[in-house]
């Protein structure tokens, strides 16, 4: 990265990071009222993660938060090498980090449960897990970036095979008989529900990984054109490993497997390609506002989702149910739409006072 750009701030990255967040806080603009509709069905499958196998948008939206912390990951580092923090310093910020997502993470599930809880499988953990991994080799170049990207994908991949044959069970089938339900259930003494696995926390990493790539070559002295080019690249060949891959490892999130790592990281880095390019390449900024003042603080907005979200939703319902009753499924959305308003104007008043939850 070069050294006018170490401590610039891309509002690409923002603004992208900060529609993810709002599709998030939105709970997918309520638009899973319309299921059965006779035009707008489509969109009440598309917010709704799939049973199992294959992909829909809301399976985009982790991949995403997650490939959105790696793009960072070169930015903050070349951050604090320009303000001569030690590696050593860098070092200890980096696992105070992955510490603090995880004490995060624990507390609102621990609030959710209304009693101590722990786990792995909320996605501040798979964060802190990821980041901390993905730090050991952002130093490296690009070839042992992909080399260790793809060593973690064989390996996972390889583990879950070798341990289905020898348990006599299936790898794919969704089911708690896998590698993954058996180490949570040996680590916590329980499964999470879903079918979801903490084991989660290994290939996202690859999805952090690749994120970080992405992000060095944002940050680099290349023309923005040839950034663009590399990121369609990147993006469309990615999405044909995936489902190549995916007929011999089905697509799968709820237990990433390699082609779900690939083929979702394919559209992500799509999405990134097209910010990057209206707003660093197009100067197109203005629209770009309300995104930036949510992605600027995305950690307090998805601290705000978990546990605030159902106040403001029955605060703002108390209002307006009138109305929503009357307007159906367009009255879900409506309610969805200024739930999410109450939530962005509390991100906007921090955002006016330039304050941040940094961890």
């Amino acid at each position: 990265m070069t050294e006018d750009k170490k401590t610039k701030r891309l509002t690409s990255l923002d603004a992208y990071r900060g529609l993810i967040m709002i599709c998030l806080i939105s709970v997918g603009f309520g638009f899973s009222a319309f299921e059965g509709h006779s035009l707008l069905g489509f969109l009440a499958h598309q917010v709704e993660h799939v049973p199992w196998e294959g992909m829909v948008f809301w399976d985009l939206i982790q991949p995403a938060f997650m490939f959105m912390v790696g793009v960072a990951m070169p930015f903050s580092l070349a951050k604090r090498r320009a303000l001569g923090q030690s590696k050593g310093q860098t070092q200890l910020h980096v696992i105070q980090r992955a510490l603090l997502l995880i004490v995060i993470a624990n507390a609102i599930g621990t609030i959710h449960q209304g009693a101590p809880s722990l786990g792995f499988i909320n996605v501040l953990n798979q964060i802190a897990i990821g980041y901390f991994l993905a730090f050991f080799v952002i130093n490296s170049s690009l070839l042992v970036q992909a080399v260790t990207a793809a060593g973690i994908l064989l390996v996972y991949t390889l583990a879950w095979l070798v341990y289905a044959s020898a348990s006599g069970t299936a790898p794919w089938e969704m089911s708690t008989n896998n590698i993954g339900a058996d180490f949570d259930f040996w680590m916590l003494g329980r499964n999470y529900g879903g079918y979801y696995v903490g084991l989660n926390a290994i290939p996202s990493t690859v999805t952090i990984l690749i994120g970080m790539m992405c992000g060095t070559l944002v940050g680099s002295q290349r023309p923005p054109l040839q950034i663009m080019r590399i990121l369609a690249g990147s993006g469309f060949g990615l999405i044909a490993a995936g489902l190549l891959m995916g007929q011999f490892v089905p697509i799968i999130k709820r237990i990433w497997t390699a082609s779900f790592t690939l083929y979702s990281a394919g559209f992500v880095i799509l999405g990134l390609l097209f910010f990057y390019w209206i707003v660093e390449v197009r100067k197109l900024t203005r629209w770009t506002y309300p995104l930036v003042v949510v992605g600027m603080n995305s950690i307090f907005a998805y601290v705000i989702f978990q546990l605030a979200r159902g106040s403001v939703e029955d605060a703002v319902m108390a209002f307006i149910r009138p109305v929503v009753e009357a307007m159906g499924p367009y009255g879900t959305v409506l309610h969805s739409l200024l739930s999410l308003a109450v939530i962005w104007y509390v991100l906007h008043f921090f955002y006016k006072r330039k304050i941040f939850l940094r961890v």
